[in-house]
């Protein structure tokens, strides 16, 4: 954390490099440990960017053989991110499949289509599917697991970051891609929003030049299509519908996030949803995934995982 102390920036680009570089320093020395969780691929759609990584716990720290699952969406501006990098980045994403995996969590990272293939609202579409997929094919899940696994009716947890937090909160708040009667949001317990890009400012962009508009289709379908208008003009029957809600962002984000993450949060509690909110202290944008299983600035992992084992 010395690292993201030192830099005096909250810039994206600018604290990109030095973060990763650091956290993956300290997580290189931990990649035994990190590379003995199991984990297996599985294709859950037609495409390459259709594939999802299953972590599964040890049989030490599973309950009696049952466990919650967590979805982990990564972000990328949209554009980029996969759920494993090439080296020397290849720890990246593992390394928390691993952190929640040994505190008895089963998790599970997808890909999704990235813009400019993917386009609004095929990232919450794949999604969506991928956690379809995992509902519907549970026995061969369980069945990758090393030690006797349950996953009948599982607990679902639903986490992203960045633009993997709009998409999830886009997910729970698009009806025409996620039905009110979904078996999905009959089984997420939880929504674990992290640094989301969940309002755009044309004045002030935090994103590629012309990236918003190739992704929804204009400036205009932006601005109706984010997650703070779809909250805005959410009717009551689906603001019931959504799950307990654990939102986090970093104390160093990019201003425009920090304040887009408190007003998100307000909105949600004026309508009458269920919030916890904290802030990851000492995190900039990119390094609390970066620090899961380094031994630096893992306490809002450990929070997280307390907020799933408490709603089950």
């Amino acid at each position: 954390m010395d690292t993201v102390a030192s830099l005096n920036e909250t810039a994206i680009p600018v604290v990109l490099q030095p973060t990763m570089d650091a956290f993956m320093k300290l997580l290189e020395k931990q990649r035994g440990e990190i590379e003995s969780v199991a984990c297996k691929t599985f294709r859950y759609g037609q495409t390459e960017r259709h594939n999802l990584d299953v972590y599964y716990p040890p049989a030490n720290a599973a309950a009696n053989g049952t466990v919650p699952v967590l979805f982990f969406v990564y972000g990328g501006g949209f554009a980029s991110g996969d759920r494993k990098f090439k080296p020397p980045y290849d720890l990246a994403y593992t390394n928390v499949g691993a952190f929640f995996a040994k505190r008895g969590i089963l998790t599970v990272i997808p890909d999704y289509r990235l813009v400019p293939v993917g386009k609004f609202p095929n990232q919450a579409e794949d999604v969506r599917d991928a956690i379809a997929w995992f509902l519907s094919n549970t026995a061969p899940v369980a069945a990758g697991s090393p030690f006797a696994l349950s996953l009948d009716s599982p607990a679902i947890f639903v986490m992203g970051h960045s633009a993997g937090a709009n998409i999830i909160t886009t997910l729970f708040l698009y009806p025409p891609v996620l039905p009110l009667d979904s078996p999905i949001r009959a089984a997420t317990r939880g929504l674990i929003p992290q640094g989301g890009a969940y309002t755009f400012d044309f004045a002030r962009q935090i994103t590629q030049p012309g990236l918003l508009e190739t992704l929804y289709g204009s400036q205009e379908r932006t601005l109706e299509l984010m997650p703070s208008a779809l909250l805005a003009k959410a009717d009551e029957e689906l603001v019931k519908s959504l799950p307990d809600i654990f939102a986090l962002a970093s104390e160093l984000e990019p201003p425009i996030i920090k304040k887009g993450s408190d007003e998100f949060v307000k909105s949600l509690e004026d309508r009458g949803c269920r919030v916890r909110y904290e802030i990851m202290k000492g995190h900039n944008h990119i390094s609390p995934h970066a620090a899961l299983h380094s031994g630096e600035g893992e306490e809002w992992g450990v929070q997280v995982a307390e907020f799933v084992r408490s709603k089950i």
